[in-house]
């Protein structure tokens, strides 16, 4: 819906590939796969916090608490695992950053018409990894 509006037609920046957990059966035995949902979505990520490393008894911790944007018709989940790559949408193949989504937020077109392009979803993301 974004790209409706010729203003914002290189606002996503970002690609991101969403992998979810689903329910699966093998005989008698129930249990959860990651399944991949979709890939190469266009996606930014507008706000950065990071939090830094932060030491603990057995490794160094990163966490930080970034917020997404992306279009309405994006199936994502809270509990979804997104791997983001920033610049993708540019033709840029960096190492993909990994995160864990809230429940997204859609936010509607204010005016109610389709010239605006202000109509977007948005997910928390929050990133907590190891440090090698």
């Amino acid at each position: 819906m974004l790209f409706d509006n010729p203003l914002f037609e290189n606002w996503y920046t970002d690609s991101m590939t969403i992998y979810r957990n689903v329910d699966v059966t093998h005989g008698n035995v129930d249990k959860k796969e990651r399944k991949l949902m979709a890939e190469r979505i266009p996606c930014r990520i507008y706000s950065k916090q990071k939090g830094g490393l932060k030491m603990r008894q057995t490794a160094a911790a990163s966490e930080s608490v970034d917020k997404l944007a992306c279009d309405l018709n994006v199936d994502i989940r809270a509990g979804d695992e997104l791997h983001v790559i920033r610049g993708g949408m540019l033709g840029m193949h960096g190492e993909p950053e990994r995160y864990l989504a809230d429940r997204p937020y859609p936010y509607y077109d204010p005016v109610g018409g389709v010239l605006s392009g202000l109509e977007h979803q948005e997910v928390l993301l929050v990133a907590d990894e190891i440090v090698d």
